[in-house]
């Protein structure tokens, strides 16, 4: 059984960037586990508990497991990328796949936590191809374009991905934020657009091997 590891920032990021694909792979025979390096709580607008949010919809895409490393949102700059990348070592898991946040993004612990994939899926022992994930938003406004240059037909799993984000209740927003329903369902038309699929996700190739991509 291959085994994919979604490694990302905070709680929401492995929906609203991977949703549908986790799904996708989940079905195809995949072992999904979810590790974020938040505690689940994110600042900024009020204090929110993510974590309930996140076991729900990681149930809802099918994950295996989910972890929390437990660093504070936006102070992952003040912990030693060592530290970090071994609190992820000690979960001993051996992914075939990585997806991570990108490290194009406005968001810094996105930007440490790509760093900290890149260090997790060196491949010393197997081959490991790495993917980061657009976040709508973050992704948006940095002031250059997301780097897509892998996409991933998700036509048969919008509805789950956008299920699976309705139950971050502290972050489903009204349109026209891009963390809303229709949001996140024209975000995926336009990669659509892109690449002759009625919906899709975009990704940027770190590492890929053939086999050890998304279909």
């Amino acid at each position: 059984m291959k085994e994919a590891l979604v490694l990302i920032a905070h709680a929401d990021d492995e929906t609203l960037g991977a949703g549908g694909t986790i799904a996708k792979i989940v079905d195809s025979g995949w072992q999904v586990t979810v590790v974020v390096i938040s505690d689940g709580r994110r600042f900024g607008g009020g204090d929110k508990e993510n974590r309930p949010g996140a076991e729900a919809a990681c149930q809802v895409l099918g994950v295996h497991e989910l972890h929390f490393i437990g660093v504070p949102d936006q102070q992952f700059d003040t912990v030693a990328i060592a530290t970090l990348t071994d609190s992820v070592v000690q979960l001993h898991l051996t992914p075939d796949l990585i997806i991570t946040n990108s490290d194009a993004d406005l968001n810094l612990d996105h930007r440490i936590t790509c760093d900290v994939a890149k260090i997790i899926g060196r491949p010393r022992l197997k081959p490991v191809s790495i993917l980061s994930c657009e976040i709508p938003a973050t992704s948006f406004w940095n002031g250059k374009p997301f780097p897509a240059n892998y996409y991933v037909d998700i036509t048969e799993h919008i509805d789950t991905k956008i299920q699976a984000f309705k139950l971050y209740e502290n972050e489903i927003q009204p349109f026209p934020h891009p963390w809303s329903e229709q949001g996140l369902r024209l975000l995926a038309q336009y990669h659509g657009l892109q690449c002759g699929m009625p919906y899709a996700e975009a990704f940027t190739v770190i590492r890929g091997y053939e086999g050890l991509l998304p279909g």
